[in-house]
């Protein structure tokens, strides 16, 4: 008789921006592309179930589906976003060969934050005339022995295929998997090489890695914190001071009926804190 077994695993969708990471997860879970670019503001969770068959048993794995933000500057973010991951996919973009060479630093900051977890590379937007090929990338994960995929969202070549792959190798080391130490992680006050001024980004980045932490739990903080971006008038990628403190106010408003009093008017003093620093050096 076949057993069947439920489980649950969260995986991270990361690489550059525009890379074609939300536009993957759209063509698997809901099976449609749409070809307008929006940046991913934070992270955003979708989830999606698959059966797996494992020897004797049916795995019936629920893939929580992490879509991370490709923009280098916010390291805290990604940080909170990486934690308790299980797997995760590396976007490469076909058509934009500098992709490549980032690759190591997207692998050293997931593997920092959640250990030695299973990695397929997807190397995205195979319907377009390519900068490179198969040879490259072979060269690129040599080393390291990842699977890798050449995908197209847009047609959906290979994009089912590779969350099988993902998912039947996170079902595989499930007990074998490297948990990360977690417990010096939070986002501390000042994040920034010694002596480098901080900058709005700076700020934004630790200011929303701590609201994540306030509020303990990511993705939903991060639909508040997209809210009142939105609700601010602000730019995430090109903030200001008088954007952030904005910000900051409604964040704060937000919170006020699941945070005790004390404990957020310390986290209020400590955002207005960090932008008063912003262009201030850190030694």
């Amino acid at each position: 008789m076949v057993k069947v077994k439920n489980i649950i695993k969260k995986m991270c969708v990361i690489g550059e921006e525009a890379v074609g990471k939300t536009s993957l997860i759209r063509r698997f879970v809901v099976d449609k592309f749409d070809d307008k670019y929006i940046a991913t503001i934070g992270t955003k969770s979708s989830k999606k179930t698959l059966i797996i068959k494992d020897d004797n048993v049916n795995v019936n794995l629920t893939m929580i589906i992490w879509d991370v933000l490709g923009q280098k500057k916010f390291a805290e973010l990604k940080k909170s976003a990486f934690k308790g991951s299980n797997g995760a996919f590396i976007v490469l973009d076909l058509t934009r060969r500098e992709t490549l060479y980032s690759f190591d630093e997207w692998l050293s900051s997931l593997f920092e934050v959640a250990g030695d977890i299973p990695v397929v590379i997807l190397a995205n937007k195979n319907d377009l005339k390519s900068e490179y090929g198969k040879d490259e990338i072979n060269r690129l994960v040599k080393r390291y022995d990842f699977p890798f995929y050449l995908t197209s969202a847009k047609t959906g070549e290979n994009v089912n295929q590779a969350f099988h792959k993902l998912g039947k190798m996170m079902i595989d080391t499930g007990s074998k998997k490297i948990e990360p130490e977690l417990k010096d992680s939070k986002p501390s006050a000042i994040k920034t090489e010694s002596g480098k001024a901080l900058s709005a980004l700076d700020v934004e980045d630790i200011i929303m890695a701590r609201y994540c932490d306030l509020l303990e739990d990511t993705d939903f903080a991060m639909a508040i914190i997209r809210e009142q971006f939105k609700r601010a008038g602000v730019n995430f990628k090109y903030p200001t001071v008088e954007g952030l403190e904005k910000v900051v106010d409604y964040l704060i408003k937000a919170a006020s009926d699941r945070v005790e009093a004390a404990r957020l008017a310390r986290e209020e003093r400590a955002y207005t804190n960090l932008i008063k620093m912003i262009g201030k050096d850190t030694t």
